[in-house]
């Protein structure tokens, strides 16, 4: 790595874990009253349903902490527990119409805070950032990571 290329990354170290802070203190003073853990789960399960093993390997925890945090999602009627229709030893874990409305709802809270927080900058300095957005998620994308879980339709982490 060059010089340029390490003051980069470390850019990189340096803005990810303050914009995540933002967020999540955002989205802590939100109504309905979401974790940021049960916001990223039901954000997950709105691109795709998956197992209860997936969830868990996507989110780095053990199985027995993510069946509770599903259990709680269930029990507050964002997500459902369904058999797969592939493989009936399968338990799906979707998301229902009600935990659609609430990630919409906290969706678009924190848009709008980000929104007010983007302001600040001018509109040449937002172009610059749409820019350089752009090239990490592009950049990023071909690392794998949790976009990989959704080329699975059985809902299984390869």
């Amino acid at each position: 790595m060059t010089d340029s290329n390490d003051d980069l990354v470390r850019q990189i170290l340096d803005i990810v874990p303050l914009v995540m802070r933002i967020m999540t203190a955002e989205i802590r003073q939100a109504e309905p009253l979401v974790s940021p853990v049960h916001f990223r789960l039901l954000w997950i399960l709105r691109h795709q349903s998956l197992t209860l093993s997936a969830l868990a390997e996507i989110q780095a925890v053990s199985l027995p902490t993510m069946s509770n945090s599903v259990t709680i999602l269930e029990e507050r009627g964002w997500v459902n527990r369904t058999r797969s229709e592939q493989d009936r030893r399968k338990v799906m874990i979707e998301l229902t119409p009600i935990g659609e409305a609430v990630l919409e709802e906290m969706q678009r809270y924190t848009e709008r805070r980000i929104g007010e927080i983007i302001a600040s900058v001018t509109t040449a300095e937002q172009e610059q950032v749409a820019k350089g957005l752009s090239i990490l998620e592009r950049a990023f994308a071909t690392a794998g990571g949790f976009h990989s879980y959704l080329k699975d339709d059985e809902g299984t982490c390869r």
